[in-house]
């Protein structure tokens, strides 16, 4: 059989085209303290430093007591949208999103995990006879309240269905394209459309949430290399930011992670019925 081509490739391979034009770091937190409130009950405490440094402490919850100092990236996607990314240091393979709507003083935290070179070993089919998801790479989502306690019903950060039926084009680059096809609440199709993975194309879990008028948060979550992205979609702008998150190569070794930004364009929408 002749060579197609197509080949699926590592985070750290990918990385190298979708880089271009992200956010620049804004200082709109530094030197700023603040509480977390999710609905479990903690009290998490983040200290923003100036120099790219966040020290965090859980105040109250099962946890009280554990604390840590993470090496962050803060950015404004909108002036009261705020978002901090960092690698978690004291877990494995780790990433953590926090959007902060500090028009509304409320949160949403998303922490993924990669999974270990044994948990990739199993197969798709023995995933799905046991009723497991088939993606490895495990992800929580975790809404809280901005320095007030948890209000049962009143979090603004839904899960939503406004980008369901939407067929996009996002333009990363010069040389780097692909297309989304937002299938239900859980599930997307991604084709690349030209670069890196041109002619690769799959369907993968995904999340959404509204963060504001026209702004989205979107998480996925990929199964044949194990990839984690985060992006706001602004659909004022048409623009998406955010990162991704996976391996460097294929040992299971080296940590990538990367900013994306891209321009999108609404290619149809289609109405289910």
């Amino acid at each position: 059989m002749a060579d197609d081509g197509l080949r699926f490739i590592q985070v750290g391979e990918l990385v190298q085209g979708i880089s271009e034009g992200t956010l620049p770091e804004d200082d709109v937190l530094s030197g700023r303290t603040f509480t977390l409130a999710p609905e479990d009950g903690a009290v998490v405490r983040l200290a923003v430093e100036g120099s790219g440094g966040l020290a965090w402490e859980v105040v109250d919850g099962p946890a009280a007591g554990q604390r840590g100092r993470e090496s962050c990236r803060v950015t404004r996607p909108r002036d009261e949208v705020v978002v901090i990314d960092y690698v978690a240091s004291s877990e494995r393979a780790t990433a953590v999103t926090i959007v902060l709507d500090l028009a509304a003083a409320a949160a949403t935290t998303v922490a993924g995990t990669l999974p270990s070179a044994d948990q990739v070993t199993r197969s798709a089919f023995e995933l799905a006879t046991r009723g497991e998801e088939l993606t490895p790479v495990a992800v929580s989502i975790a809404p809280s309240f901005i320095d007030s306690p948890w209000i049962a019903g009143a979090h603004p950060h839904v899960p939503t269905s406004e980008l369901v039926g939407k067929r996009v084009e996002y333009i990363y680059s010069s040389t780097e394209a692909y297309e989304h096809i937002y299938l239900n609440q859980n599930l997307y199709t991604w084709q690349c459309l030209r670069g890196s993975e041109q002619g690769l194309a799959d369907t993968d879990r995904c999340h959404f949430r509204r963060i504001g008028d026209e702004l989205y948060l979107f998480v996925w979550r990929e199964k044949i290399i194990p990839t984690l992205g985060v992006v706001l979609v602004d659909w004022q702008r048409k623009v998406s930011n955010g990162r991704l998150f996976g391996y460097e190569g294929s040992d299971f070794g080296e940590l990538s992670t990367t900013t994306i930004s891209a321009q999108a364009t609404l290619l149809n929408v289609t109405t289910y019925v």
